[in-house]
Order: structure tokens, then sequence, then C-alpha cells
């Protein structure tokens, strides 16, 4: 029996067996999170988590800017790179970012994740594949 065959795999040979994938922040008023999360979905976008946000800006920026209410949600999407852009320009283009105040979004790539299954789970949710939970 060969011996490479039971061989656990190198970091390197893991890292190709997955896709690049960027981490889309998106910062908005709050409640408007799961309007982010379905726009995510028609693009392919599976896995999103929205957190309770708050802004610290002074009365008087608020005031400036036109922003009232400092309570957001951020949502935090996973998505293959080579989508990122388009993810991004539907966001911006369903809600009006181009308006002050509506919100603001930006990506950020992954370089590592820890445990292989997270990262397999954040690249086969994004593609739609089915999920094995293991029950």
């Amino acid at each position: 029996m060969n011996s490479e065959n039971l061989s656990p795999p190198t970091a390197e040979a893991v890292k190709k067996q997955f896709d690049k994938m960027d981490l889309v922040f998106t910062v908005l008023p709050r409640g408007l999170g799961d309007k982010i999360a379905e726009i995510t979905k028609e693009q392919g976008v599976f896995v999103n988590f929205i957190c309770p946000g708050r802004g610290t800006a002074t009365t008087s920026i608020l005031d400036m800017f036109g922003i009232g209410a400092t309570e957001k949600d951020v949502v935090l999407s996973f998505v293959k790179s080579e989508t990122t852009a388009n993810v991004l320009e539907k966001i911006s283009e369903k809600m009006e970012f181009q308006k002050p105040g509506t919100g603001i979004a930006f990506a950020v790539p992954l370089q590592s994740v820890a445990g292989a299954k997270v990262l397999q789970y954040f690249t086969t949710a994004s593609s739609g594949e089915e999920q094995s939970n293991g029950r």
C-alpha cells in the first residue's frame, strides 16, 4: 500500500479545493438587513449574517450628512470573489446607495478561514449546493 495515499492533504492542496471568497460588509439603517439577504440570494449568495450596529457620529455630523438614526444593520455576506463586483453593484442599485444616508457596502478578501468544514460550508452554500449536516 502506498503511504502517500494515507497522508493528510497539505494546506496548499486544501486551498486549491475551494473558490476564493470575499466578505462583503453592508451597513444600512436598522431593519433593512433582510432586504440585503434577499438581494444577495438572488445573486447566488446564501450565507449572510445580520448583526445590529450603532453609529458613533455626533449630532452635528449626523445633521451635516442628513442621517437621522444611528442604529444600523451590519450584514456580512460570504461571496465568491468572481461575483463580488456584481453583488456590490446589485446592492448599491437596489438600495439606492447613491442617495445620502442610505448605506454603504464594501468587500474584503478572505485570506484564510480556520476549519476546513467552515470554508467548505461558505463556498458550497454560496454555490447553492446541498449541505450534509451530519445528522
